[in-house]
């Protein structure tokens, strides 16, 4: 074959394989501590994981922040990596799952001086719960027989409303909690928390359609970032968080 026959002939193929290869995108909600926007920019210690994750397997990705329900939608379609997904019996075969975040607790938080929430009948009677819109924590809510549900279309919106005492009690992820309080400038001391009602974990999911070697090869990369302490350096900020609740 001639020079400009073999030419020809790339130049028909690299389409094709170029159409091959496969495409990554890391894609979640703000998601404080997990994700969030730092200067307008995405951040968070389970975002840096999940593109040090794409990295160890030779990959770039694209960043992009989406309401979560429009997150999980792109999931679904493919071609994405969530950076930070609770992993739930409802979930469990729907999604390929590479590797564990941070496993966090649902928990009530009260203002300072009231008492605190530790069982079911406690929740019952407090005025208003405030939960988000979405959350799974809702469905858990929902199941406890509550009927002194505030359903907010954020977990700032929350806080806020817990701060200046329009809703009793406030059911969310302890983490996501210290650190959405946090970030609107609240003092931590304003807010206790109760019992923990249920431990639910984070994790790094895949879209189940891309190809079985990169997924292996995701998981591999997360398995590598256990073993050589980088995962340790990145949740670090997660676990200062937590012990200065």
């Amino acid at each position: 074959m001639g020079l400009r026959a073999t030419l020809l002939v790339l130049s028909l193929l690299c389409p094709v394989m170029a159409a091959a290869q496969p495409g990554l995108e890391i894609v979640g909600p703000i998601r404080p501590p997990y994700v969030s926007e730092i200067d307008g920019k995405p951040a968070g210690p389970a975002l840096e994981l999940a593109r040090r994750i794409a990295a160890h397997a030779g990959l770039t990705p694209n960043i992009r922040i989406l309401p979560f329900q429009r997150a999980v939608l792109q999931l679904d379609l493919g071609g994405t990596l969530y950076p930070a997904l609770l992993r739930t019996p409802q979930r469990e075969a729907r999604y390929a799952w590479i590797g564990m975040v941070h496993a966090d607790r649902a928990v009530f938080f009260t203002r300072a001086g009231m008492a605190a929430i530790d069982t079911q009948e406690q929740a019952r009677q407090a005025a208003q719960i405030g939960v988000l819109r979405g959350s799974e924590l809702l469905p858990m809510l929902q199941s406890y027989g509550l009927d002194n549900i505030h359903i907010a279309s954020s977990e700032a919106e929350n806080a806020r409303l817990l701060q200046a005492g329009r809703i009793s009690a406030w059911f969310a992820l302890n983490a996501v909690g210290l650190a959405t309080a946090q970030e609107l400038g609240m003092n931590a001391a304003e807010f206790r928390t109760g019992a923990s009602f249920a431990q639910l974990s984070f994790w790094v999911v895949a879209s189940p359609s891309l190809p079985p070697a990169l997924i292996d090869a995701l998981r591999d990369g997360y398995t590598r970032l256990r073993q050589n302490g980088e995962y340790d350096r990145i949740m670090l900020p997660l676990t200062l968080l937590e012990n200065r609740s």
